[in-house]
């Protein structure tokens, strides 16, 4: 049973605690879930966009007591991290915040505005008219950006302090509720608090005391400029997962101590890990549900009434919210990603409408495109960024009299997708599946190590259509001659696509196939993913993955492979094995069981020709050719093909023939979501 399945045998009416109003600071809140800040990067011309604030209206409706902004440069010079990366010290950001403030607050929703310094974690050359050298704590560059920093000096800390204090004015004026200070992550107030930046030996560095000063000078210019009714609270890595190297969960606590003492700051939001250690930062599937909630109850035992605690973490479900709370280990709970895949969480569980719930799997694809610096959007949730298009009042229903009968083919994300939508608004849907269960190739990548919420995806999409009234039927092998039977007055095909074997390659131009890949010993990675998880040892003793991907599907392979006991080695023209694993920060814990499991990974380069029982690989960068013998089987991880003959075969036989997800063009899951949901809204 999935997570979500087993989170749905819960009764809201168990939840009570999480109802509860609560103070913090001057700023009441209705209910004790809210949305910490998360990059999405609508912003336009470095200032916060439309996007945002209709990405918070939306949130707001759906009954989230807090909402927190993402990253907004608390002085000059840290809004070009990104390429639209937002201001808050700039006067003409304050229409923009009174815009935010009111979309929330009709709603019975607060809305804090978040403060930060890159430091190192910057790019001085990413805004156009805005060129400069970064501040850094020490002389080391950002592990990410590699840019060598002008050490800051006591006048640049003068600066960061003065400007974040006018910062949190322009918030004030605004008519949001309070600012919060991002301490977390590695950015430069972290960078103050951490080992691993910070080696000064002025009155900024040394103890954890002298690394707490610039933050306790910044909440004392906030408060100077704001006053004590406003709520200022601090954002913390409890831990940076680097051990003694960088700030350990000790170390935190002396934070605590020394900042809630002090008696500036209202809240502490923990959070975790640094850009040393960022997939502890924003946790993919692979990591385990509410795993800060411990961290938090270490730091809600040194605050105590001091101030409040928030906690971050993979908290999906408000059962899990109300055990943390009646566990005394926070005071609110965070569900950000889950409010991104469900914007109306709070509101769907608190009217018992838990069915009608789409669940975060943690697959990160919100990440993944911020190292692309492109807008944010979800993988579950296409709404997302879109809201002012696609919010929940803006599906277009039909009347029973325009009412269409459609015939959608294919059980994947897209057909299932496609299917919700057009049953939403009131069409007659039938969906037909080849397979005895829904989900298409996800039923096989949700069967490798860590990959099991894929379910999740499958699961949200089946209740979904059921809710939607879709005629589902499974087992279902769609002719046209039964497709016509239904006198439908659309046919939609996402009929989906195969994996190739040829070899073909984009890294080897003009070449229309590798030499030996018509042999039996060698299969595609779809092929041999389906044997090895029906008998792991089915592939042989020595198995080569010609991996050119990027994706996560060779890499489980590979480790189911090798924890059976064959020898096996991955090879790849790219500069590393995974990199769309990379992105969605699995690779961090995939990569440490690949290594212990003994898994041979050769990046940078090609295979020749394949004979017998031998590869002939050769570097990129050309020398000489080796060969790699023994093989018993070679898998080919390249290319993918439209699986497109039904849908040939009913072109000019159906009167509106759509196609849809990897049938149009093999691609990312998120782009399926976006496919379907815009042809169930043009049905």
């Amino acid at each position: 049973m999935s997570a979500a399945a087993v989170e749905r045998d819960h009764s809201a009416s168990e939840l009570k605690l999480v109802w509860e109003p609560l103070e913090i600071g001057s700023t009441r809140v209705k209910n004790r879930i809210m949305m910490t800040a998360q990059t999405t990067l609508f912003g336009r011309d470095n200032v916060l966009g439309d996007r945002h604030i209709e990405f918070f209206r939306e949130r707001a409706k759906g009954g989230a007591a807090l909402f927190i902004t993402e990253q907004q440069a608390g002085h000059r010079i840290s809004k070009g991290s990104f390429v639209e990366g937002c201001s808050a010290w700039e006067k003409r950001a304050i229409p923009q915040y009174a815009k935010l403030a009111d979309a929330v607050h009709e709603h019975g929703a607060r809305q804090f505005v978040q403060l930060f310094g890159c430091g190192v974690h910057d790019k001085g050359t990413m805004i156009m008219d805005e060129w400069h050298p970064l501040w850094g704590v020490s002389k080391l560059p950002s592990i990410v950006h590699h840019e060598i920093p002008m050490v800051m000096e006591q006048e640049h800390i003068d600066d960061v302090v003065r400007e974040f204090g006018e910062s949190a004015l322009n918030v004030k004026v605004a008519g949001c509720d309070g600012v919060e200070l991002h301490a977390a992550h590695s950015y430069l107030l972290g960078q103050f608090l951490s080992p691993a930046f910070n080696d000064r030996t002025d009155r900024y560095g040394g103890s954890v005391r002298k690394r707490c000063q610039v933050l306790l000078e910044i909440g004392e210019s906030v408060r100077a400029q704001v006053g004590d009714s406003f709520t200022v609270g601090v954002r913390l890595s409890f831990d940076e997962f680097v051990g003694d190297a960088g700030i350990t969960p000790d170390q935190t606590e002396e934070q605590l101590e020394i900042l809630s003492t002090s008696g500036l700051f209202d809240f502490f939001n923990i959070s975790g890990g640094g850009y040393y250690a960022l997939h502890r930062a924003v946790a993919p599937m692979d990591v385990e549900h509410g795993f800060m909630i411990p961290f938090a109850k270490r730091a809600k035992g040194v605050v105590g009434n001091r101030a409040k605690v928030f906690v971050v973490g993979r908290i999906v479900d408000l059962h899990q919210a109300e055990r943390a709370i009646a566990e005394g280990s926070t005071d609110m709970v965070a569900m950000t990603r889950a409010q991104m895949a469900e914007p109306h969480l709070v509101r769907k569980t608190r009217e018992g409408r838990e069915k009608e719930i789409r669940r975060c799997m943690g697959a990160n694809e919100c990440v993944a495109r911020l190292f692309d610096n492109k807008p944010v959007t979800c993988a579950v949730n296409p709404s997302v960024g879109r809201e002012a298009r696609w919010g929940s009042e803006t599906l277009r229903p039909v009347a029973p009299a325009d009412a269409k009968t459609i015939v959608v083919v294919g059980g994947g994300l897209a057909g299932m997708k496609t299917a919700e939508v057009a049953g939403r608004r009131g069409h007659r849907v039938v969906l037909l599946e080849r397979e005895k269960r829904l989900g298409g190739h996800l039923n096989q990548l949700l069967r490798l190590p860590t990959r099991k919420e894929w379910g999740i995806a499958i699961d949200n999409l089946t209740r979904a259509m059921e809710v939607a009234g879709v005629d589902v039927r499974l087992g279902v092998d769609a002719t046209p001659a039964l497709i016509e039977k239904e006198k439908p007055d659309a046919v939609v095909v996402a009929t989906g696509a195969r994996w190739d074997c040829d070899g073909r390659s984009q890294f080897r131009p003009g070449s229309p196939r590798l030499a030996g890949t018509e042999q039996e010993n060698v299969i595609d990675v779809g092929t041999a993913t389906t044997r090895a998880l029906e008998d792991a040892g089915a592939l042989g003793r020595r198995v080569v993955i010609l991996e050119e991907t990027g994706f996560y599907l060779p890499l489980g392979l590979a480790e189911i492979l090798a924890q059976a006991g064959a020898a096996v080695e991955v090879v790849t023209p790219r500069a590393t094995v995974g990199e769309d694993v990379m992105r969605t920060l699995d690779l961090p814990y995939v990569m440490p069981r690949l290594e212990e499991a003994g898994v041979a990974c050769t990046t940078h380069t090609n295979v020749d020709r394949i004979e017998g029982d031998t590869v002939h690989v050769r570097s990129v960068w050309g020398g000489r050719p080796r060969a790699i013998q023994g093989v018993d089987t070679v898998v080919v991880s390249m290319l993918r093909s439209p699986d497109d003959a039904l849908y040939r075969a009913l072109e000019g036989r159906v009167a509106a023939l759509h196609r849809v997800g990897d049938v149009v063009a093999p691609r990312r899951p998120v782009q399926h979501m976006y496919e379907g949901e815009e042809l169930g809204r043009a049905l």
